[in-house]
């Protein structure tokens, strides 16, 4: 007689389990109890079949065990970037200077405009000066965390550059692995990433990720504060995915709007726009005041207020963000056919009066 298919595989499914759970090889007292435990799980009269069988089945349990302890390194490194990144956000503490997380217990300040450079030999420098080592005990991944009103820069191992805007925050490792690259981003930041056909480059976002091999292009996805993603391809080509499942390959001047739910749609844009925020200005690329004023508020670390009427407005030109909020509001106004008050602790836009 025959050991029943689901009884193997119900053993085998909880040898998986436990050899996940432990990684280590386990006492001959943990193993009986676990097969004790198998054991009162199977009904009483498969028992004579499970007799004539057990030799097989414990064969191939072994098999299960062996492979799983073999191969678990291999399974750890394979752990989505997202869940890691989700952990380590939650964990940031949220400050007005940029962080620099380089060890579960070291972070470094890294002032406005700052550079960070990581070496492919370990070494970690802030504009000129090396801030750490690879003596240093580290983690698989580092952090850097843009808040709101400031902007940075980052310099991968690999060489990829990153321009990263206000309330933003990026997961990367320290050095890449051989034919493996990926980071995890929320918020926006311009990439441009250096071409290595044997090593595809991906950016993780909550709601999608782009894949590409060597080109330069603008992410957008504030998991917080806004309903829709965006991908702008300045050069080279990349594919847009959902994590739905719903794609699309961008060439370059297109872009990808992904929205929380339904499809990606795409359209054709002049790219070099979307990045003029890493020149301190803003293109309004006839887009809604609501948008724009959400752009403002970020950049600048203020509150915006408007109603709806205001907020559909569609505005088309530039604003230099150098000149200050208040120049920056007034212009918009002005464009827009509104007006700007401050209050305690925001700025209004009201309708123009007619008066």
């Amino acid at each position: 007689m025959r050991y029943e298919t689901s009884d193997i595989k119900r053993v085998l499914s909880r040898l998986i389990s436990y050899f996940r759970a432990q990684e280590d090889a386990s006492s001959q007292q943990e193993m009986d109890a676990l097969w004790c435990r198998i054991d009162r799980s199977i009904d009483i009269r498969q028992r004579k079949r499970r007799i004539y069988a057990w030799s097989s089945v414990s064969v191939a349990a072994l098999l299960a065990g062996c492979i799983w302890l073999g191969l678990g390194r291999s399974v750890e490194q394979q752990i989505d970037l997202s869940v890691v990144a989700a952990r380590m956000m939650e964990k940031a503490v949220e400050t007005d200077e940029i962080q620099l997380i380089v060890a579960p217990e070291k972070t470094l300040r890294v002032k406005d405009g700052g550079t960070v450079t990581y070496q492919q030999d370990g070494d970690i420098h802030v504009n000129e000066n090396i801030v750490a080592n690879n003596e240093m005990p580290d983690g698989p991944y580092d952090q850097i965390i843009v808040p709101r009103g400031r902007f940075g820069r980052l310099i991968l191992s690999d060489g990829s550059e990153l321009y990263i805007n206000s309330g933003t925050k990026v997961v990367y490792p320290e050095r890449f692995e051989k034919k493996h690259r990926e980071i995890f981003v929320d918020g926006e930041i311009y990439i441009d990433v250096r071409r290595d056909e044997e090593a595809p480059f991906v950016v993780k976002t909550a709601r999608f990720e782009v894949e590409v091999l060597g080109t330069a292009f603008d992410v957008k996805a504030y998991s917080k504060e806004d309903s829709y993603g965006e991908v702008v391809l300045l050069r080279g080509m990349v594919n847009v995915k959902k994590t739905s499942g719903s794609e699309a390959r961008l060439t370059p001047d297109n872009k990808a709007i992904v929205p929380i739910a339904g499809m990606i749609r795409t359209e054709s844009v002049n790219a070099a726009d979307y990045i003029l925020w890493t020149k301190g200005i803003l293109p309004l690329n006839n887009g809604t005041v609501g948008d724009i004023i959400d752009d403002l508020s970020r950049y600048y670390d203020v509150k915006i207020i408007c109603s709806e009427e205001i907020r559909s407005i569609r505005i088309a030109g530039k604003i230099d963000l150098q000149q200050g909020v208040e120049e920056a509001l007034r212009n918009l106004s002005l464009t827009g056919g509104f007006t700007c008050t401050q209050q305690a602790d925001a700025y209004v836009l009201h309708p123009q009066s007619n008066d």
